[in-house]
């Protein structure tokens, strides 16, 4: 079970490295548009739409996992810590199994539009030049089909009572500062 576990844990990381590219990408284009736009009053050809449709897409879906592998979600645990062990731990499970199913759900119909979107080849135009869009409506399935796998398998390790492997911080311990 481990062994998946870090199978799981090493696609959010390449996840995550692929949407910390897309932010280093983003950066340059966006200065070079800058820098060209002010030197030669001229603009990089579809520079908003690769930026709106490409960057900031993989940027927000694809590393979509990494808060759950790290178990750093925002949680509200005012009534939780009064429950029991027990208690505690049925309702994690179930809100695990919940969120995997939301989760798979919306990765289901996500994946449907974007094949919808590759069927008909979406594209936009600006300046009249076309760029294809279809491509970045993948990013969203996959960042929730990911999403989804962690949480059930998460699910499946907490039922069975058995160490992820995920390299997550254990819930209420604070990380210390490094010195």
């Amino acid at each position: 079970m481990r062994r998946l576990g870090r199978l799981l844990a090493g696609m959010v990381t390449a996840a995550t490295v692929i949407g910390a590219v897309a932010v280093v990408l983003m950066m340059l284009q966006i200065v070079a548009d800058v820098v060209v736009r002010v030197g030669l009053n001229w603009r990089l050809p579809i520079t908003t739409i690769i930026v709106a449709n490409y960057y900031m897409v993989i940027v927000t879906y694809l590393p979509l996992a990494l808060a759950e592998k790290l178990n750093r979600n925002i949680s509200v645990e005012i009534l939780f810590n009064h429950l029991s062990a027990r208690w505690q731990h049925a309702l994690g499970a179930g809100v695990l199994l919940f969120s995997g199913a939301v989760s798979a759900g919306l990765a289901w119909q996500l994946w449907v539009e974007a094949m919808k979107k590759y069927r008909i080849g979406a594209f936009i135009v600006e300046h009249e030049l076309s760029a294809p869009i279809w491509p970045s409506y993948f990013a969203l399935p996959l960042g929730f089909g990911l999403l989804s796998l962690l949480l059930f398998y998460r699910f499946a390790c907490s039922i069975a009572g058995l160490s992820s492997g995920l390299g997550e911080e254990q819930p209420g311990r604070e990380r210390a500062a490094p010195e």
